[in-house]
């Protein structure tokens, strides 16, 4: 599984001709934090942060989710599930969310290079 949120961000905020520092000002996020997520393939972002961006650029985290999959013309076999998945993270305290984000980013990582 390849998907970039940075792109799909970038994309999405380049389409509401916004730049890097307007996102990163309505998010309440840095434009260091903002520029590297668009830039390179670090997607190590709580769902905090996510759900952040998503408002600032008038979505919803699963729609950036799905699309993301789609930039990489791979489709999530249930995209429902990951909006349930995201809707239980967000259930948690911030600090467990973000430990179990990371640790299904891990993951993810590690079923893509055993392909």
């Amino acid at each position: 599984m390849n998907i970039n949120l940075g792109e799909e961000i970038s994309r999405r905020r380049r389409e509401q001709k916004l730049t890097q520092e307007d996102l990163a000002e309505l998010s309440d996020l840095s434009v260091n934090f903002i520029s590297r997520l668009e830039r390179t393939k670090d997607q190590n972002i709580s769902i905090q942060k996510l759900d952040s961006i998503a408002r600032a650029l008038n979505t919803t985290t699963p729609d950036i989710v799905n699309n993301a999959y789609r930039v990489k013309k791979i489709k999530p076999e249930n995209p429902i599930f990951i909006q349930k998945v995201t809707n239980e993270l967000r259930k948690l305290p911030t600090v467990k969310a973000e430990r179990i984000c990371k640790s299904l980013i891990v993951l993810l990582k590690e079923m893509d290079q055993n392909k």
